[in-house]
C-alpha cells in the first residue's frame, strides 16, 4: 500500500516513539523549536511504485534538504542542520509539481518505512 503526498503537502506521522520538550505535533507533521538553538533533522523514506517521489525538509519555509526516489522499492535520505529560533517550524512535505512522493507502509517489518528525526545540537 502506498500513501501519496501531494507537492506542496506536509507529511503527517501516525506515530511519534520520542517527543522530549513536546515540540513535534503529530496533528499537524510539523516540528516547532521551544529553544533557540542548532538542530539536525534527517527523513528516510521507501517508494513501492515505479514512479518518481521527492521529498523535501522545510525549515521557516525554506527547503534544507531534497529526497528523490524511483522504482518499487527505492529508498531516499537527507539529513540537515540549521539555526532554529524559538517558535521556527520544521516540516517534511512533498516537493516536484505533480509528483509529490508515494510513501510505502507494509503489513509486515514495522509497518512503516519512513521517518523523520530531529533533535537539538546545540542551544544557543
Amino acid at each position: 500500500m502506498d500513501t501519496h503526498i501531494p507537492a506542496g503537502s506536509v507529511v503527517e506521522y501516525n506515530k511519534v516513539l520520542v517527543n522530549l520538550g513536546d515540540g513535534f505535533d503529530i496533528n499537524t507533521g510539523s516540528f516547532t523549536a521551544p529553544v533557540h538553538g542548532i538542530y539536525f533533522f534527517t527523513i528516510n523514506f521507501m517508494t513501492n511504485v515505479p514512479k518518481q517521489s521527492n521529498l523535501a525538509i522545510y525549515a521557516k519555509d525554506e527547503r534544507l534538504c531534497v529526497t528523490y526516489a524511483v522504482q518499487p522499492y527505492g529508498a531516499a535520505t537527507c539529513s540537515a542542520m540549521t539555526e532554529l529560533n524559538i517558535g521556527d517550524v520544521v516540516n517534511v512535505r512533498g516537493i516536484q509539481t505533480n509528483v509529490g512522493a508515494y510513501l510505502y507502509q507494509s503489513d509486515w517489518v514495522y509497518k512503516n518505512h519512513h521517518s523523520f528525526v530531529g533533535f537539538l545540537y546545540k542551544s544557543l
